[in-house]
């Protein structure tokens, strides 16, 4: 049985649940795929985002433990208790750091608006934390927009709410889109990656932040200048951040 069979069968499950209920993330079926940061790997995002983000971190420290709470009442998350932070989710602070990485290049790009498509959004964990962290960088973010597995994207729609937060809809796609996608988009099988390319990317994609972790890299956006990065902190060694432009 797949692992994805798993995966989808417990965010059927969770489906069906209350908020109070949701388990998810500490469900090993979904722990494979989402949900797994390990505690070190924690510490070493938190120790990124205090080195290359000191000042933003000393002035919205309490906004960022607020969201790490808020994000970890729901689903029952594995915690554990981070100096000079807080107890959380070592998922947390990877959604934080890669924020900043995507508001600091949106900002680089004198983008004020941005309209985001995010290709595998999780349970919207990403979308969370950038929704509420974009005026850091006095960065609008208009329309976000998430394809996903349509079991996830029901539970994306139900932990969003829960935040009194929703995703715009597909149908309205146009103009120059900010592209997300972390760790999804590369671990895609070719023909499905190939028409995002087509469908999605190309005609609506301007600009965009990938964390690269599957398939050798490639130029899957014609026409854009690439800058390539070792992802932070190595958690493979062939993954990379991706920048384009």
């Amino acid at each position: 049985m797949s692992i994805y069979v798993h995966y989808v069968q417990s965010i059927i499950e969770n489906l069906e649940l209350s908020r109070e209920q949701l388990f998810f993330k500490s469900d090993p079926r979904y722990q494979y795929v989402l949900e797994h940061v390990s505690k070190n790997h924690g510490s070493e995002y938190l120790d990124l985002i205090k080195e290359e983000f000191h000042n933003v971190y000393k002035e919205h420290k309490n906004l960022f433990v607020n969201l790490s709470k808020k994000n970890d009442s729901v689903g029952k998350p594995t915690q554990y208790y981070y100096f000079d932070f807080c107890e959380c989710s070592p998922t947390n602070l990877r959604y934080i750091y890669q924020s900043l990485l995507i508001l600091k290049y949106a900002n680089e790009l004198g983008l004020k608006t941005l309209d985001i498509i995010e290709i595998g959004g999780g349970y919207g964990g990403l979308c969370f934390f950038l929704k509420n962290m974009c005026h850091i960088y006095s960065v609008n973010i208009a329309s976000y927009v998430i394809y996903d597995l349509p079991e996830a994207e029901s539970l994306q729609s139900k932990y969003l709410e829960y935040h009194d937060l929703r995703l715009s809809e597909k149908q309205t796609l146009k103009g120059e889109h900010f592209l997300i996608s972390n760790y999804a988009f590369s671990e895609l099988p070719e023909p499905i990656r190939k028409t995002y390319e087509k469908e999605v990317i190309n005609p609506f994609c301007s600009f965009g932040f990938l964390a690269w972790n599957g398939c050798e890299f490639y130029r899957f956006v014609d026409d854009k200048d690439f800058l390539i990065e070792e992802e932070k902190p190595q958690t493979h060694p062939n993954n990379r951040y991706i920048y384009f432009k």
